[in-house]
């Protein structure tokens, strides 16, 4: 009890106070943090009663109690007139100590929520972005915007500020991967609300097909491909208020909205995550996701 008293009015000597009573304690700490969360524990509740039960007692308690214990032995070594040099630099290890504790506590609160399959599916993905970014621009002939790219977040407003700046404009033409849902939800909305056409003359698909089928005339180039899988989450977090499932029957709604047979929305999420289904011009003309089958490739040669 002593040990702990006097550290809390600052009575220890500088180099105890910091190296040892919160640098030492703060490392062992940390160090044991990792054997409260995954993947040393099983993601249940118990880990996270256990993780944020360490938080309350050594991140919040005991951390409060070392950080007093700095503060107050310098303040005592100012009064005595000690080197300030000396104290500004105690501080300043005061300092970064919070911010690795406060990286430590994320970290740990991360994994509880950290989606195993994700983490392994992803592990080549995590050093590279998720989605590539994108392009719009106007094409030459001024009744045109070409997207090229995946629909990042962000890629609404632009479009959106682009058609306020270009209200010449009848139709979107898109090239893309796919992307976030919500933003190729948002894209669509735009083209419905300014009743453009869209165009496709290489690939669409995944989220963009959703953008695509927003479009008042719908037209593919003789070398397009639309796909269509289920939707996916990218991300190494669980996420148990997103429903993949539900998501899909949101965009199927939309798309018999857009009056697409049932036919084909019974098979529009059919493939896997993991793959693509480019139905035939023959089945997209049936169905009525495409209006028109053009023989140019490219946009400008089309009248």
């Amino acid at each position: 009890m002593n040990f702990i008293r006097d550290n809390w009015h600052g009575n220890f000597s500088l180099f105890w106070s910091f190296w040892v009573n919160l640098v030492l304690v703060r490392v062992l700490i940390l160090y044991l943090e990792q054997f409260t969360h995954p993947p040393y524990t099983e993601q249940t509740t118990s880990a996270v009663i256990q993780t944020t039960v360490f938080f309350v007692v050594f991140h919040l308690i005991v951390y409060a109690w070392q950080a007093r214990g700095v503060i107050k032995t310098c303040d005592r070594l100012m009064a005595e007139r000690n080197p300030y040099i000396t104290v500004l630099m105690v501080q300043l290890g005061l300092v970064v100590s919070l911010f690795i504790t406060i990286f430590f506590v994320l970290g740990a609160f991360q994994a509880l929520f950290e989606d195993p399959s994700a983490l392994q599916k992803n592990k080549v993905q995590r050093s590279a972005p998720l989605l590539k970014t994108y392009t719009l621009t106007v094409t030459p002939n001024d009744k045109w915007i070409d997207m090229k790219g995946d629909f990042r977040i962000g890629v609404t407003k632009s479009l959106e500020a682009l058609l306020q700046q270009n209200p010449q404009v009848e139709g979107v033409v898109f090239s893309s991967n796919g992307g976030r849902i919500t933003e190729s939800r948002g894209v669509a909305r735009l083209i419905l609300e300014n009743n453009l056409n869209t165009y496709v003359f290489d690939v669409c698909k995944s989220a963009c097909a959703t953008a695509f089928i927003a479009g008042r005339i719908r037209t593919l180039g003789a070398d397009a491909k639309l796909g269509f899988h289920q939707f996916s989450m990218k991300s190494r977090l669980k996420t148990p208020y997103i429903d993949p499932v539900a998501e899909q029957e949101i965009d199927l709604a939309f798309y018999a909205s857009q009056n697409i047979k049932a036919s084909f929305l019974e098979k529009a999420f059919g493939a896997s995550q993991s793959s693509i289904w480019y139905p035939s011009f023959e089945e997209l003309l049936q169905a009525g996701i495409v209006h028109k089958i053009i023989p140019n490739r490219y946009l400008q040669t089309y009248e």
